[in-house]
């Protein structure tokens, strides 16, 4: 029987040339038409499932049932594979064929580490008892695509005991991974304030009741949430990104319209947060004899990791890729991953894949220069191998 490393080597060129061909051919969220049937198409050739089914149009789902006796736990395995509108560089290499439309987060590599890993894992059937879910999930990028899931009726939530998912990193070299003690990436919600004033010519002000002024100061106001009410040793973010009020030069209008997004590492702060927000914005529109009207929107949850949860893979990283490759993260990101639905009802984890060039340049995700060295496909489905095979008890 082969070892892990040599299963995982005697498939890497198959599963590097479909990250390649993803690549260069990536689709938008809820328009991952084929991609999915493209992955779909490798899994019905060369993974031995129990079941598989489309979860939505463009979702995947399959099962790999261990037949050794004995009644072993359920375990998730997460792919997320939709894209972004972005105009991919030319000078990469691979490099998006479709204009304006590039996999500028991995997930192109996402998609194919799973299936590979699942091909390994449906050859070993007979060492494990229990059952191996994959998600092949569409729209990542838009807060979507796990719903879809978890709102599948054909997917029996109670049977599953624990989660994970692999994310690229681009602040980690090609070759490692990295995990995180706590949360590791932030709630997202989003804010919608309409300030309420009285409009009118620009030059009488003192007649008006100037909502311009009123949401300057809501803005301004609302940073003291982070710099005067949360405690200095925990992370909150708020960013009013979209200001939009009147229509000409010297006219004040009767109202405007922020928007923007909260994030927050745990639960205690995120419902502090949508109270002060509320709290701010009315008070401080009154001082200015406006109103304020708050939409809070509740996004994503945090996505925490469970210390048993990091104890294992920092375990299977240091057995599979080794110590010095197997690294804790210093601190959360501040993103929001809708994987956090999911998991906020199970234990599981989140882990880093590294997929910077060691010494080459740094390509930050979402950006028309980001890139994954192919060197993180094998640690991707050495790390999930390494995982089923630490949590369902059994050893290649």
């Amino acid at each position: 029987m082969k070892t892990m490393r040599e299963a995982v080597a005697e498939i890497t060129p198959e599963i590097t040339a479909m990250r390649v061909h993803i690549h260069e051919h990536p689709e938008l969220s809820m328009q991952e038409y084929e991609t999915c049937a493209y992955l779909e198409d490798y899994v019905r050739k060369n993974v031995k499932y129990d079941q598989l089914k489309r979860v939505g149009e463009t979702g995947l789902f399959f099962e790999i049932r261990g037949t050794k006796p004995g009644n072993g736990p359920t375990i998730v395995f997460r792919g997320d594979i939709d894209a972004l509108p972005i105009q991919e560089d030319p000078s990469m290499s691979p490099c998006s064929k479709v204009p304006g439309v590039m996999h500028a987060c991995g997930h192109d590599v996402h998609g194919v580490i799973n299936v590979g890993a699942a091909k390994i894992l449906s050859e070993h059937k007979d060492l494990f008892s229990g059952s191996i879910y994959f998600f092949i999930q569409p729209a990542e990028e838009t807060l979507q695509g796990a719903k879809l899931f978890l709102n599948d009726p054909d997917i029996d939530f109670d049977k599953i005991d624990a989660v994970a998912a692999l994310h690229i990193s681009a602040e980690l070299d090609a070759g490692t991974i990295g995990v995180r003690y706590g949360a590791i990436l932030a709630s997202a919600d989003e804010i919608h304030i309409k300030v309420n004033g009285k409009g009118g010519h620009a030059a009488h002000c003192h007649t008006l009741r100037d909502p311009v002024v009123a949401a300057s100061a809501i803005v301004m106001g609302l940073q003291t949430l982070v710099s005067r009410e949360t405690n200095p040793a925990n992370s909150v973010v708020i960013s009013i990104c979209t200001i939009h009020g009147g229509q000409a030069h010297n006219t004040m209008p009767d109202s405007v319209e922020l928007s923007g997004t909260v994030r927050t590492l745990n639960p205690a702060d995120r419902d502090r947060m949508e109270e002060s927000v509320k709290r701010v914005a009315a008070s401080v529109a009154e001082a200015y004899r406006c109103t304020a009207e708050v939409d809070y929107i509740r996004g994503v949850p945090p996505f925490i990791c469970e210390d048993e949860w990091v104890d294992r893979a920092l375990r299977v990283g240091k057995k599979v890729l080794g110590e010095e490759n197997t690294k804790i993260m210093p601190y959360a990101a501040m993103g929001g991953e809708d994987f956090a639905y999911i998991k906020e009802k199970k234990p599981g984890i989140f882990v880093r894949l590294g997929v910077r060039t060691p010494g080459g340049p740094y390509g930050s995700a979402h950006s028309s220069t980001f890139y994954c060295d192919n060197a993180c496909i094998p640690t991707g489905m050495l790390t999930i191998l390494g995982l089923a095979e630490d949590y369902l008890g059994f050893t290649f």
